[in-house]
């Protein structure tokens, strides 16, 4: 798909000039050019107001014209590549894009002598990049994609070719790609991987009769998995090899020899067991030293106890480290979380405690409300915190009959952000407190919303005040359970009566009534159909239905618009009329009810959607006449 009326004569001028001008980039455009099987085009858009296609024009190229662009594009890149090692590289992973001619022309330039004669580092990306391209297609053989095994085979000789001769050249490849990319056939994992296990221990066991424990280092800086390194060194470790590594790679900075001493322990601690660790560990070791050698162990009780007989007074400097795993823990989880947060890890200890709960343990409430309530202001490293974890942990408070309504409310407002219409768990105490409690509700309106009175004191602009009035937000943005609803479905419209004078006698004191009575026929919106079958309840309609309720109307009206959410627009407007049908005859009932004023606030709903509906309709038909 060319994408252009031009030539391919114009075409290829066009490329070679970015090629002189641009270099980087006209190369990386030419590597886009070459043929690819795995893309696929939809083409461009025909331009509307120039007239530079003919009439008779038609999408597509025939097959002549596109073998035709191929041979230039892969000519060039030939040529253009010459004896570049990072190009040659480059297209030896591209062979397959090429035509018969250009693959054969490349592989005898990979395969020459000027090619072999480059300096080892030089040959290692090319001899790279064609053992892997070959290992792909002998692996997937099968597939319709892959190339025929004579041209595998041509693409395996000139690697041979290339191979370089030392061996800290040679066995990078085993230690810089994915396990499953070095794998030569499908299925077998296991099996395969052993023999990728027993190869890169062979590796390494080269480079240690070579230069030993520093030739081993060396090249695990130069590998992309260093801990590779260390658990293929781990499998053929010794006491010398233990001192020549202990303690001295355990204090360094983050980095290669850190991943290799990492898989280094592991791999010893998996051969030789807990012997080993108490044999390796030496008494003038530091405490850091043997706290971050504990850390390397699995998280469990014999890593525990080690913690306690090492480290004695100091085994904090185990637990701020430890990666605390609870699904390696082979002992009771309760001692883990209980040092996690003395040592300032929470979010560690709610993973802990959310395991524990998976597995049918026995939870301590104060435990769980204190990690809870400690990981809110936590600033420890490394562990993140997990919202399903967290919500999972409150989802048990709330089932808990032992824990208190105040550790409740400190939690469930602490993680008002994690409890809303679109998580698993809302916050049930505090919707309650609102629905029953209208001090409570006051005291969140008083919070969010200035004050009309004319001697109300300036808002508090602190950061610690901004916070607490958008978790009110939060709280009243998703309220659901309107004063008067029982935990059985039902409802009782005297709660909400009473309720109401409550809240009307505080706000207008405080000067927040209009607010109030807004949020207050916003939630109303979720109250249940009467007995008698009418779809609101009667008492809650009478409320709304009042003389002075209009701003609880509006509240509810806004919040029925609002409860519809995102939505894809039908240009027919099919959804919009559905909805204006759906409020005239609710409209009409409400009326038929004795709720005129009610009735009149859901006709003018009904008008809004009728409205949209036509302004859609008028907008889509505009769209259509405008692109004919």
């Amino acid at each position: 798909m060319p994408q252009t009326l031009a030539s391919i004569e114009k075409r290829s001028a066009a490329v070679r000039t970015l090629l002189t001008e641009q270099p980087s980039v006209g190369w990386n455009l030419l590597l886009q050019l070459l043929p690819d099987q795995h893309r696929i085009s939809t083409g461009t858009h025909r331009p509307k107001w120039r007239k530079t296609i003919p009439a008779g024009w038609e999408k597509g190229v025939s097959r002549k014209e596109y073998a035709d662009q191929t041979i230039v594009y892969a000519n060039l890149a030939i040529a253009v590549a010459g004896s570049d090692p990072k190009k040659l590289a480059q297209l030896a992973s591209r062979l397959d894009h090429l035509p018969r001619d250009a693959f054969d022309a490349l592989l005898a330039s990979l395969g020459s002598p000027e090619t072999a004669r480059m300096p080892e580092e030089q040959r290692r990306e090319i001899w790279g990049a064609l053992t892997k391209f070959a290992r792909k297609h002998r692996r997937f053989s099968d597939a319709q994609w892959a190339l025929p095994s004579d041209r595998v085979a041509a693409i395996e000789d000139a690697a041979k070719s290339l191979a370089p001769t030392s061996a800290f050249v040679l066995y990078q490849y085993l230690f810089n790609e994915n396990d499953s990319d070095l794998f030569e056939q499908k299925g077998n994992w296991d099996s395969q991987r052993e023999a990728l296990i027993a190869k890169r221990e062979d590796a390494v066991r080269k480079l240690m009769e070579s230069g030993g424990v520093p030739e081993v280092l060396k090249f695990a800086e130069a590998v992309r998995s260093a801990r590779q390194v260390g658990l293929a060194l781990g499998a053929l470790g010794d006491e010398q090899v233990d001192e020549a590594l202990l303690p001295r790679l355990l204090g360094g900075p983050v980095g290669k020899h850190r991943a290799l001493i990492d898989g280094y322990i592991w791999q010893r601690y998996i051969n030789c067991g807990w012997s080993w660790c108490d044999h390796v560990v030496k008494p003038d070791w530091t405490v850091e030293d043997k706290a971050l050698f504990l850390c390397e162990l699995p998280f469990g009780e014999e890593t525990w106890a080690r913690a306690e007989g090492w480290l004695e007074g100091e085994m904090g400097a185990y637990w701020r480290a430890a990666q605390a795993n609870p699904y390696t823990a082979d002992a009771s989880l309760t001692y883990a979380i209980t040092k996690l947060l003395e040592f300032g890890r929470p979010n560690a200890a709610i993973e802990c405690l959310s395991r524990l709960r998976n597995e049918g343990g026995t939870l301590d409430v104060d435990m769980v409300v204190r990690a809870l309530l400690a990981a809110v202001a936590t600033t420890e490293a490394g562990d993140s915190m997990d919202p399903h974890y967290v919500t999972e942990l409150i989802k048990f408070l709330q089932s808990e009959p032992s824990v208190t309504e105040d550790d409740l409310f400190k939690v469930e407002w602490a993680y008002l952000p994690l409890l809303n219409s679109h998580s698993e768990r809302r916050p049930e105490l505090l919707e309650r407190k609102l629905a029953k409690e209208p001090d409570f509700f006051c005291e969140v309106i008083r919070v969010l919303y200035r004050s009309t009175n004319k001697d109300a004191s300036d808002v508090d602009g602190s950061q610690s005040r901004k916070a607490i009035a958008l978790n009110a937000w939060r709280l009243l943005n998703d309220w659901s359970t309107p004063p008067g609803l029982q935990s059985d479905g039902s409802y009782i419209a005297a709660q909400l009566d009473a309720w109401l004078d409550v809240v009307k006698a505080r706000c207008i004191e405080s000067g927040h009534i209009d607010v109030a009575l807004i949020q207050t026929g916003a939630v109303l919106i979720h109250v249940p159909p009467d007995p008698d079958g009418l779809w609101i309840n009667r008492g809650a309609a009478a409320v709304l239905n009042a003389r002075d309720a209009q701003h609880m109307r509006d509240g509810f009206r806004t919040a029925i618009f609002n409860s519809r959410g995102a939505h894809f627009v039908d240009p027919a407007a099919a959804p919009e009329l559905e909805l204006a049908a759906e409020y005239r005859r609710k409209a009409e009932e409400i009326e038929n009810a004795g709720f005129q004023r009610f009735a009149s606030m859901l006709r003018e709903l009904a008008a809004g959607y009728e409205q949209d509906a036509q302004r859609i309709v008028e907008e889509y038909q505009d769209r259509s006449n405008g692109s004919t």
